[in-house]
């Protein structure tokens, strides 16, 4: 009770309303929807497969190691380093994609959502996998001929994003027909991560569309409306949407914020964690010894290697994480049974060496909708 009255005490100090549900005078906000690659990593109801969520635990801590703190005048800053591959892969099963129009005329292009990179990727392969560009058969498409990733140019082309349109500067990727790469689906990635994370200089999509008088506001925001599907949105929400709560980027980069607390079973086991927000993440990762700690406040708990845990499914405890002054709820707090018939499931929190950072994926920010905010450098979050 006393946490409780704590909190919505500090909600009245928190609370930021928001300034852009709707776009009224110059601006747009486009709004379109997503869609899960491929079904969900995890369910809560099913048994977990183990072997599946290690792959996704390697993927997701390679992409996340590609990256290094530098000092930009008096802010510290994430920015990418130098590597011979991308960020993110393309096509990749429990993604999250949306269906856009590239090139006059229109060729739909499957473009991936990536929270770790900040390019715009417009790959053409020789495989029959995933939504091949073609730019011959563009009559917009200009190519500036010249290099700025490996087998990548710098392209420009129009770009249909739900029902608006925008004039976008992109990398188009052709592999050689010599390179493994090119047996990998064709496609799109849209790095919506800050541009210092740029592999190769190009205008981040948000400032070439805010510079241009497009978009309505420098934000982007992210909806799900069930496990396989939602809504992202630019220049604004795709609904209203009151009492956002807004917390500033604490390291520019990655959308990296403070969460003030960590509770299980209403005991504060942890305080201030630097998380990352991402949503494509199926897990909640954080270093080894805060994980430890809090399978060690739900009785029973035991390790299951590889930086997973166990819990007895009967426990099923109550996680929550305070943000801006506000205590709000892991969705899932189980990735599914360890196995058919056992009374154990699989925690949504896993072991990872991010140097002492966190990342915050899917068992917390499933039942939520998240602003992004360029102009303020700024996360709002509202329970849905």
């Amino acid at each position: 009770m006393a946490l409780a009255v704590l909190a919505h005490s500090a909600f009245s100090f928190a609370y930021v309303p928001f300034y852009g549900n709707n776009a009224t005078g110059s601006g747009i906000v486009a709004k379109i929807p997503i869609h899960r690659r491929g079904g969900r990593v995890y369910s809560p109801e099913l048994v977990s497969n183990m072997s599946r969520f290690n792959d996704v635990l390697n993927s997701s801590l390679k992409r996340y190691s590609r990256s290094k703190r530098e000092l930009q005048g008096n802010q510290v800053v994430r920015k990418a380093i130098s590597v011979s591959e991308k960020l993110a892969a393309i096509g990749e099963d429990g993604s999250w994609y949306a269906n856009v129009e590239l090139g006059n005329p229109g060729q739909k292009v499957e473009f991936d959502i990536d929270m770790t990179s900040s390019d715009f990727w417009v790959e053409s392969t020789t495989s029959v996998r995933g939504t091949r560009f073609e730019a011959r058969h563009s009559q917009s498409y200009v190519s500036k001929d010249r290099l700025v990733f490996e087998d990548c140019v710098e392209s420009v082309d129009s770009l249909i994003f739900g029902d608006k349109k925008f004039t976008v500067e992109f990398a188009h990727c052709i592999p050689p027909r010599a390179s493994l790469r090119t047996l990998d689906p064709s496609g799109s990635i849209m790095g919506l991560a800050h541009s210092s994370l740029s592999q190769t200089s190009l205008p981040h999509f948000f400032e070439n569309a805010k510079e241009k008088g497009k978009l309505a506001e420098d934000i982007f925001a992210i909806e799900f409306n069930n496990d396989f599907s939602g809504v992202l949105s630019f220049g604004g929400l795709a609904r209203h949407h009151d009492q956002l709560l807004f917390a500033p980027v604490k390291c520019t980069g990655f959308w990296q914020v403070l969460f003030k607390t960590v509770l299980v079973n209403g005991n504060i086991i942890q305080s201030n964690i630097l998380g990352i927000i991402d949503m494509t993440s199926p897990f909640v990762l954080a270093p080894a010894e805060d994980v430890r700690m809090i399978y060690n406040a739900i009785s029973g708990s035991e390790p299951l290697g590889n930086g997973f845990w166990s819990y007895p499914c009967s426990e099923d405890p109550k996680i929550h994480l305070e943000y801006a002054g506000w205590w709000f709820p892991f969705k899932d707090s189980s990735l599914g049974k360890v196995k058919e018939y056992s009374d154990y499931c699989v925690g949504p929190l896993v072991e990872a060496d991010l140097d002492g950072r966190w990342v915050i994926g899917e068992p917390f920010l499933r039942n939520l909708v998240t602003v992004f905010d360029f102009g303020r450098n700024s996360v709002g979050i509202r329970s849905l």
